[in-house]
């Protein structure tokens, strides 16, 4: 097409926040997953507290909940930079949330906007900037990539 086109992937690295989830959900709770029902007002407010206690439980080190892992989170940096894409091929949905929690499957976004890039040819990446921060329950990140164009960029 000849054209600029800008890809955009967001989400989280490693991270296990306090969510509902489907496995041994109580129905009402299943139903809203499956069917998408937003929460009331209220469920949605007791839903922060309970995300904003888990934060802090977190950030003192009282938690259950699976660690942000800045390994695996540079392991996910670290393979979109240096453009072996082909490695996230062997990654199972079940190491992803051993190592990088239980909403970690939102690397996948990531992986389709560098899939995206890297399908015009080859990329570098411009930026990057990681860091874990406990008190979000969360390992962060923003990289910038562009395409290497014939004669330098």
């Amino acid at each position: 097409m000849d054209r600029r086109v800008l890809f955009i992937g967001s989400g989280g690295l490693s991270h296990d926040p306090p969510v509902p989830v489907l496995d041994g959900a109580p129905p009402r709770v299943a139903d809203a997953l499956i069917e998408g029902h937003p929460p009331t007002p209220e469920q949605r407010a007791r839903g922060e507290q309970r995300v904003i206690q888990a934060g802090r439980d977190y950030a003192a080190g009282a938690t259950t909940m699976i660690p942000i892992n800045p390994s695996w989170d540079n392991l996910v940096l670290d393979t979109l930079e240096s453009g072996r894409l082909a490695d996230v091929d062997g990654w199972t949905v079940e190491w992803m949330g051993a190592e990088g929690g239980g909403s970690a499957h939102e690397v996948r976004t990531w992986i389709a906007a560098f899939a995206s890039l890297a399908a015009t040819g080859e990329y570098r990446m411009t930026s990057r900037f990681y860091r874990a921060i406990p008190e979000w329950i969360a390992g962060f990140a923003v990289a910038t990539a562009e395409a290497v164009r014939a004669g330098g960029r």
